[in-house]
């Protein structure tokens, strides 16, 4: 169970068999197969049967298609019958028998189904250019700063911050933060430690890797990881 949140993340939700209950804002859902959009408070509650999540860059394509094709402004959407079914379906077939396979065939029928034709516009060139930079960032000290990546593309701190939020919607702050979270979870998952990917990923202290993650997903690090056995042997 993950207590009230939000972020700047797309989040799909999918149960294993039954239904799950999900509250998006004020509204108590009871579905299959949710995605939720950005900076939308939600919680969600699973009990204790297998469930899976995944968190989406809402920069990237496919999560810019969703956003336009199926979002369309609300702050979820709930899949149809048929497409829930058939990620339930290959959702279980996963949890049997973990192997490349039946992963990549979850993941296939994910983006599937949200196959989309239509493009969406592409990002200012100095917006693709940042996201190289952080890329290849190596999250030293001065390399979240809003400064550093003004510099590096030629225009003042002000006038990036506003680029990037008319042209993604998030603030770039709270990019950066999601940046420096996505590397802390790429270190745990490879067997280090939180204190490791706390100051590897860029956060002051342990303490506030823990506060930044818990106000961001409602639930701790540490039982990310130990109910997470799944996730970390896909990353």
């Amino acid at each position: 169970m993950a207590d009230d949140h939000k972020h700047w993340m797309l989040q799909l939700f999918l149960s294993s068999k039954d239904k799950l209950e999900i509250q998006v804002e004020d509204t108590l859902i009871s579905c299959r197969c949710i995605l939720v959009d950005m900076d939308v408070k939600h919680n969600f509650c699973t009990g204790d049967k297998a469930h899976f999540t995944l968190l989406l860059d809402p920069t990237d394509s496919l999560s810019r298609q969703i956003r336009q094709n199926f979002l369309k402004g609300n702050s979820y959407y709930i899949l149809h019958h048929e497409l829930a079914e058939t990620l339930q379906r290959n959702f279980n077939v996963l949890l049997e028998n973990y192997n490349t396979d039946t992963a990549s065939i979850l993941f296939r029928s994910i983006y599937d189904g949200f196959s989309i034709t239509k493009e969406v516009q592409n990002y200012d060139e100095r917006i693709l250019k940042l996201f190289e930079i952080m890329n290849l960032c190596e999250c030293g000290e001065e390399d979240h700063q809003l400064k550093h990546y003004a510099h590096n593309l030629a225009l003042s701190p002000s006038r990036l911050a506003h680029l990037f939020k008319e042209q993604t919607g998030i603030p770039l702050k709270s990019y950066i933060v999601l940046h420096k979270l996505q590397k802390a979870y790429s270190i745990i998952f490879q067997g280090g430690s939180i204190t490791e990917a706390a100051m590897e990923a860029g956060f002051d202290t342990p303490a506030h890797l823990a506060y930044t993650n818990k106000k961001m997903t409602g639930m701790s690090a540490s039982n990310i990881i130990k109910d997470s056995e799944f996730l970390k042997v896909i990353l």
